[in-house]
């Protein structure tokens, strides 16, 4: 057995018992940073943003909080653009290089490197497993991914109906490279860097150079008009009014600045699972190296704050939302309104896992077996059949000509045994039974079943020949 070994600058032979059960409860504490869903805290998160600007030699750059992901996205898109003409084109390589040598080496990077510095395989690999991987696993899919994703949609389809007409190959030709321009500087080249494992990297920002008026009014600006839009459209309108207000404050250069707010952003709270790991090392295996002190900054944005992007000039950082509903897979799920709303009414609508259109659940008689049937997204196509029900897809397809009924019992609760023809799919057996509440229940069956008794029998891991009926069904 290997020699356990713990040192102020080195950790070896693996962890103990005791230390993987502190392990445990530390990605319990990270998991619930990454779906917290209190108010951010202006006191807290604006001192860890600027601290990450400072470890990194930079200046202190002006912190703007917004209330959503969304109106983040949209007040970048005019607020890079309009600090684009002020400037009147920055240089680009020497800018982006040096802010991600500085921001990324000073803070996680460093962090990182001499964390795997001071530890063996043994060890590193058994507290990333218990705190990174346990962490990452129950948060991910429900936070980061799925706002992203949100946002991401947001903005490339809200700015194409905001541009209709606008986004001609003339215009695009025109406005990419200055966007290119504007928004690289501070983040192109880090975003990229900043991928490794679950943290995504270290800040991408770089200075405050002009004057705070001018720097508020650009991101004060921006974020108003996109606010304004955002809250009094709600989750449709918001998507498509924080693209408006941004083309009205930066006209087509700022919404195709928009489009590229992911090159900037980094996941706070979201990205909990490598801060898990990296705190692990120092708080329970005793890890005490001179990086950490610039890392803490980095450790504070990520407990204080949402998603935010990162510019030369200005911060804008995303409160958290105000909830976050998920199934028992950690998916984002719920079967009665959004998975995830934010304070300014931007709501995002997901059934276990998938996102799917807010009328699915707000106003589910504009739900139709035909239109879930024959919804192009495939995804989206199968969380509409189980919101619908399945029973409802089999009447219509048997009454419409396109399935037949194989067997039936006389117990309504073995049901019958019935196949269907679905779009690109082919013949799927289902059984069609009532639950023991009296509720229609409808699940897929064993291709291979003849009788509904065979189908009932496959679905308990049963031939035929073992299967009794239930004598009492709950």
């Amino acid at each position: 057995m290997p020699q356990i070994i713990r040192r102020k600058d080195f950790a070896g032979g693996g962890i103990t018992p005791e230390e993987r059960l502190r392990m445990d409860e530390h990605a319990k504490l990270w998991i619930s940073r990454a779906f917290r869903t209190d108010p951010i805290e202006p006191d807290k998160i604006i001192p860890a943003i600027e601290g990450l600007y400072a470890v990194a030699g930079l200046k202190k750059p002006r912190v703007v909080i917004v209330p959503s992901p969304l109106v983040m996205a949209f007040a970048f898109g005019a607020s890079t653009a309009i600090w684009h003409r002020k400037k009147n084109g920055a240089t680009d390589g020497a800018t982006r290089g040096a802010t991600r040598a500085a921001t990324y080496g000073a803070t996680r990077a460093a962090t990182d490197g001499a964390t795997r510095g001071a530890t063996d395989d043994a060890t590193r690999g058994a507290t990333r497993a218990a705190t990174y991987g346990a962490t990452r696993g129950a948060t991910d899919d429900a936070t980061d991914g799925a706002t992203r994703a949100a946002t991401y949609d947001a903005t490339r389809g809200a700015t194409d109906d905001a541009t209709d007409g606008a986004t001609d190959g003339a215009t695009y030709d025109a406005t990419r490279g200055a966007t290119r321009g504007a928004t690289d500087d501070a983040t192109r080249g880090a975003t990229r860097d900043a991928t490794y494992g679950a943290t995504r990297g270290a800040t991408d920002g770089a200075t405050r150079g002009a004057t705070r008026d001018a720097t508020d009014g650009a991101t004060r600006g921006a974020t108003d008009g996109a606010t304004y839009d955002a809250t009094d459209g709600a989750t449709d309108g918001a998507e498509s009014g924080a693209a408006q207000a941004c083309g009205d404050l930066a006209g087509q250069f700022g919404i195709e600045c928009a489009r590229r707010w992911w090159n900037a952003y980094q996941g706070g709270n979201m990205w909990a699972g490598y801060d898990c790991y990296l705190t692990a090392c120092r708080d329970i295996l005793g890890l005490e190296l001179r990086e950490h002190e610039g890392y803490r900054f980095w450790e504070q944005a990520s407990i204080h704050g949402g998603f935010r992007v990162m510019h030369e000039e200005f911060c804008l950082v995303s409160d958290f939302p105000e909830a976050i509903r998920i199934d028992d897979e950690n998916r984002p799920h719920c079967e009665d309104g959004p998975s995830h709303r934010w304070r300014d009414g931007w709501a995002l609508y997901h059934w276990h896992g998938t996102r799917i259109p807010a009328e699915w659940i707000e106003d589910r008689d504009s739900l139709t077996p035909a239109m879930a049937l024959t919804w192009e997204n495939v995804d989206q196509r199968a969380a509409a059949c189980e919101i619908l029900g399945w029973h409802k897809i089999i009447d219509m397809q048997i009454s419409a000509g396109k399935g037949r009924l194989i067997d039936e019992d006389d117990d309504p609760q073995i049901g019958r045994l019935v196949e269907i023809d679905l779009p690109d799919h082919g013949p799927q057996k289902f059984i069609h039974a009532k639950c023991g509440t009296g509720r229609d229940i409808a699940v897929m069956a064993d291709a291979k079943a003849r009788t509904v008794m065979e189908a009932q029998a496959a679905s308990y891991g049963l031939s035929a020949n073992d299967f009794l009926k239930p004598e009492v069904r709950t």
